[in-house]
């Protein structure tokens, strides 16, 4: 930039972004520039953008621009001066995913049969990160082959945008013709094939990246005061249930998901009125420290435990909103067990 400058000349720089641009602008590089230079970004006022394209073709300019003004944004040169020294130079700072763009931006210099010059720099970090081109890919090619390089790197990543484009498509035609199924079921009054094919239109929506594992925390907040005895070999046989055998949880999730490997740790405590003091609350830790074990016998021995004698109660409320707050911090820097 600074050798054009000393040639009398103005430069345009052309940034992917407004991100891209910034980085640029807060780096020391953007301050050895010098006074005459200008940002052109979508956010400014429209008079501020008119200033800053009317100066752009003016000696020793430099203006620093994100792509979308390189697509038929006009920076007329009336500068002479700039004419006979070899017109305005383009740079562009990133290699476009159309070569339609990279076309237009390079005829923001030499308008209308006037002098001008066009370079790219690039990044190496961008050419990897977008376009799949490794480090060392100058260094395997003939710097005559470099631009070659770069346009089949660019096709190859136009051909997999493109794929992935039909395969969205194709996903969005079949649940097109799906809910087109689903509303003449509607209008035929089938109510089983309108419910079948409903299902089958929320699970297209619900689909999405499915893990191969996911662990699961459970926890149970049960109210052991002396009201809770009757219910108490009720819920110790729903917990029971839950936990184990055919009906169980993970049963259920093994059979639902069969792809994904779940694991299921189950936290338990019990609580008592809010004047209960020491009694309040009644939990168990696993011997590695925490409140969540995967041992069912050991969860569901402690609520037998628990509600082998409820106690405690009947002159104020039990402090189920306690119980919760206090079981959200488990394993949490706030635990009784972590101070």
């Amino acid at each position: 930039i600074q050798t054009v400058i000393k040639q009398k000349r103005s430069v345009i720089v052309f940034f992917q972004d407004n991100a891209h641009l910034k980085d640029f602008a807060n780096s020391p590089f953007y301050h050895k520039l010098g006074r005459q230079k200008k940002l052109l970004t979508e956010d400014i006022s429209n008079n501020d953008k008119e200033f800053v394209i009317s100066k752009a073709a003016t000696v020793g300019q430099v203006t620093i621009s994100t792509a979308v003004f390189g697509r038929g944004t006009d920076f007329f040169c009336k500068d002479e001066t700039i004419q006979r020294n070899g017109g305005v130079h383009v740079i562009q700072a990133f290699l476009s995913e159309e070569e339609s763009e990279e076309i237009q931006i390079q005829g923001r210099t030499a308008r209308q049969g006037k002098k001008g010059s066009y370079q790219m720099i690039l990044l190496n970090s961008d050419l990897e990160e977008k376009f799949g081109l490794a480090k060392d890919w100058k260094d395997n090619n003939a710097k005559k082959d470099w631009y070659d390089c770069l346009s089949n790197a660019r096709e190859k990543h136009r051909d997999a945008v493109c794929e992935k484009i039909e395969a969205n498509l194709a996903v969005a035609t079949e649940k097109d013709c799906n809910t087109h199924r689903y509303f003449d079921a509607l209008l035929a009054r089938d109510k089983n094939a309108a419910s079948n094919i409903f299902s089958d239109i929320y699970t297209s929506f619900k689909k999405g990246f499915i893990p191969s594992s996911i662990e699961l925390e459970l926890a149970f907040l049960i109210d052991i005061t002396g009201s809770m005895a009757p219910y108490a070999h009720a819920v110790v046989a729903t917990m029971k249930t839950m936990l184990t055998g055919s009906g169980s949880i993970m049963s259920k999730l093994n059979t639902k998901f069969p792809d994904i490997e779940f694991h299921l740790r189950v936290g338990i405590m019990g609580f008592r009125d809010i004047d209960d003091g020491s009694e309040q609350f009644v939990e168990r830790i696993s011997n590695e420290g925490g409140h969540f074990v995967d041992n069912d016998a050991f969860s569901i021995g402690f609520v037998d435990s628990l509600l082998h004698s409820p106690s405690g109660g009947g002159d104020i409320a039990e402090d189920l909103l306690g119980a919760i707050d206090r079981s959200a911090r488990w394993s949490g820097p706030d635990d009784w067990t972590s101070m």
